[in-house]
């Protein structure tokens, strides 16, 4: 058995999965506390499942909402690069709502071009000098942005070990854990994440202590963005993974519901109707969250559309057309005939059944098709090894997707490489695969058409 968790506030929800059917959902939990909501929600689940909660081994939980209603943090940036901004006009612009948690900017000498070559040398003496005064300050948080940290994260590191060297209990997040060629998106990542840190460790700590009190057999994790799960510990170190699931885990839901583990899913909401796509058990992402012009995200998160009058209807591609709403006595808009009733909350089912989910996302340097078949295979490698570490089986590891992009304005032979794969910790979650292919889709003998 499996839970899904959604926290909001004070409030908490639960539902449980046994294989791919709903045998509890609990009403929200509202308390002074969210700790309270969440040990009073295992305590009734607990009590409810009576001799079976010993059967619960999964536990994921949507920290969404918590950590975007969370006062952010205070942290200092330290960007890397050649020299410092010319004038004023060429200094990375952050998004008004990150932009006043930034306490303090220090500028490094050093960075490195797209083949990992250095620009300049580091300059860590002169880092080194001003490391007392960034230690005596109240501000714990620290964020590393390097120039070509897509190729060589070497710089980031160094300074990173000179503040841990002299001071452990930092929390530092370095950008080139974030893939996107741009600086400032980089840079805005890290950032946010180290502004993230101190409510991830909270969180994590509160959620940990409570399972293991209620379902001391279960394993926790949380939810994240693109539609897979993670150790809850990580939640402290990648917070940004965890910060807008909720979107990615309804396509999920829906198509674990449907029985349909390809195709497109329809999201009809109060707010709205939406679309996504679903491939091969998980939702189609894209590496970068968008804010207009801001500076973007660089999380892997499901690619979700707003569904629109025009939009293409392919006969030869299955769908799901989730109906949501609060209230389904109107019809849909655009003439859609829902496939799926909302039986349940389809975000807290995608919860409950995500896998373990790991990204290989980095620069690499070819001299022809063999050597680029050669590094792509090893990237594959690599993610399913990233997602054995973090708990998934080495028999129950597959890759979801596998892509090769050229760099452009003229880098020959160099190439990204992004690779995910999909793990599961356990063979009975393997038989639940083979029910979610075999399973038609709700609705599908009755000829629902859109």
């Amino acid at each position: 058995m499996r839970i899904g968790l959604r926290l909001q506030g004070t409030s908490c929800r639960a539902l449980v999965l046994d294989g791919h059917s709903v045998v509890a959902a609990a009403a929200a939990v509202r308390c002074s506390t969210l700790a309270e909501a969440v040990d009073t929600t295992f305590e009734e689940l607990r009590h409810d499942l009576g001799a079976e909660a010993t059967k619960v081994t999964d536990i994921t939980a949507d920290a969404g909402p918590v950590l975007a209603a969370r006062k952010l943090a205070s942290v200092i940036a330290i960007r890397i690069s050649p020299r410092p901004p010319a004038d004023a006009f060429h200094v990375t612009g952050l998004p008004a709502l990150v932009e006043p948690v930034v306490a303090r900017t220090i500028h490094v000498g050093g960075g490195h071009d797209l083949r990992g070559r250095p620009l300049a040398p580091l300059g860590l003496e002169a880092f080194l000098a001003e490391l007392p005064d960034i230690l005596s300050r109240e501000v714990r948080n620290i964020a590393i942005t390097s120039v070509g940290s897509t190729a060589s994260k070497d710089h980031e590191m160094r300074i990173a070990d000179a503040i841990l060297s002299s001071d452990s209990e930092m929390r530092i997040s370095i950008s080139s854990d974030f893939y996107s060629s741009v600086f400032r998106d980089r840079d805005y990542t890290a950032i946010l994440n180290s502004a993230l840190m101190e409510t991830g460790e909270g969180l994590a700590a509160m959620l940990e202590a409570s399972g293991r009190r209620h379902f001391p057999s279960a394993t926790m994790w949380f939810a994240k963005n693109d539609g897979g799960r993670a150790p809850l510990a990580r939640l402290a170190v990648i917070p940004i993974h965890g910060l807008r699931p909720e979107p990615a885990m309804q396509i999920l839901g829906a198509a674990t519901l449907a029985g349909a583990p390809d195709g497109e899913v329809v999201i009809c909401a109060d707010s709205g109707v939406t679309v996504g796509q679903i491939r091969g058990g998980l939702p189609a992402t894209r590496s970068v969250i968008r804010q207009g012009y801001e500076a973007s995200l660089a999380s892997n998160a499901a690619v979700v559309e707003p569904y629109t009058a025009d939009h293409p209807v392919r006969p030869a591609v299955p769908s799901v057309i989730a109906d949501l709403r609060s209230g389904q006595d109107t019809p849909l808009p655009f003439g859609l005939v829902p496939t799926l009733a909302a039986a349940h909350d389809a975000a807290q089912v995608g919860s409950a059944v995500a896998p373990l989910t790991a990204w290989i996302d980095r620069l690499e340097t070819v001299s022809g098709r063999a050597d680029l078949q050669l590094v792509q295979r090893r990237a594959e490698e690599d993610a399913e090894s990233a997602a054995v570490q973090l708990g998934a089986s080495p028999g129950l590891t597959r890759i979801i997707e596998s892509n090769v992009y050229a760099m452009p304005y003229g880098n020959p032979g160099i190439v990204r490489i992004r690779v995910q794969a999909a793990g599961e910790v356990s063979g009975d979650t393997m038989e639940d695969a083979a029910e979610i292919q075999g399973r038609a889709p709700f609705g599908a003998e009755e000829g629902a058409t859109r």
